[in-house]
């Protein structure tokens, strides 16, 4: 009897498996919520979509700028995070945000609190991750050539360390995580703008269904409850020191 239990629980999960809708998700390192190694909070998320569900997800690291190109050219389902409700018109014109969405904060970060006068800052001297600097170029009123793109964040908090950079800006708990896991010191911070962070699907029949699915999904599984430990962010104040715990 146990043995037939159990053939028919493997006959099911084998099942399962076998008409499960593959969706492919291109994702960049934003730590805690994605890690470069494929874990995080997301991940998670995304996991626990699966249990309730006919969807397989396959992540795909890489930067963001390189998950728009797979997305428009139809190779990617998703991608995220996205700055829900910000991107471009041209984004928009192939892509389209799922409704879910988490707050996230935008900083400055620079080891002296002289360098947040960007007026005062010389070209490509504010570093950003690659495919985010015309964004935020707009989005805080930054000339353009004042920003230089590098490929990863640990790259970007490097460069920051070895003074190559005066001010970097990203995502404030993926920032702040890799300060500490690099033990950068002395480095300050200030909020200039609050983003809710998001997913997008393709504009078109398929994405607009995938996007509707996942919504309900995400409902269910309350998507919230992932995040607890990424709120500690947000409720930081607006301006202070990065704190870096000691070595044990």
């Amino acid at each position: 009897m146990r043995f037939t239990h159990l053939l028919l629980i493997t006959l099911l999960a084998l099942s399962k498996a076998a008409y499960a809708k593959d969706i492919h998700i291109g994702i960049e390192p934003f730590p805690p919520i994605i890690t470069e190694d494929g874990t995080g909070y997301a991940i998670d998320m995304f996991k626990a979509i699966e249990v309730i569900s006919d969807l397989k997800f396959h992540f795909h690291i890489m930067n963001y700028a390189r998950a728009k190109k797979e997305l428009k050219n139809g190779n990617l389902d998703l991608i995220g995070l996205t700055p829900k409700g910000y991107e471009t018109a041209d984004f928009y014109g192939y892509a389209e945000d799922i409704d879910w969405g988490v707050s996230a904060k935008v900083d400055l970060f620079t080891l002296n609190t002289k360098h947040f006068n960007i007026d005062s800052l010389p070209e490509q001297s504010i570093g950003t991750l690659r495919g985010n600097a015309d964004f935020f170029s707009e989005l805080l009123n930054i000339p353009r050539n004042k920003f230089i793109e590098v490929s990863s964040l640990p790259q970007l908090i490097q460069m920051l360390a070895l003074k190559r950079l005066d001010v970097i800006t990203f995502e404030r708990a993926s920032t702040m995580t890799t300060l500490e896991k690099f033990k950068v010191r002395d480095v300050f911070y200030q909020n200039v703008a609050k983003i809710p962070a998001s997913f997008a699907v393709r504009n078109n029949k398929a994405g607009k269904e995938l996007k509707a699915t996942l919504d309900k999904y995400l409902t269910q599984i309350k998507s919230n409850y992932y995040f607890t430990a990424y709120f500690h962010y947000q409720k930081m104040k607006d301006a202070g020191k990065v704190s870096i715990p000691d070595d044990e």
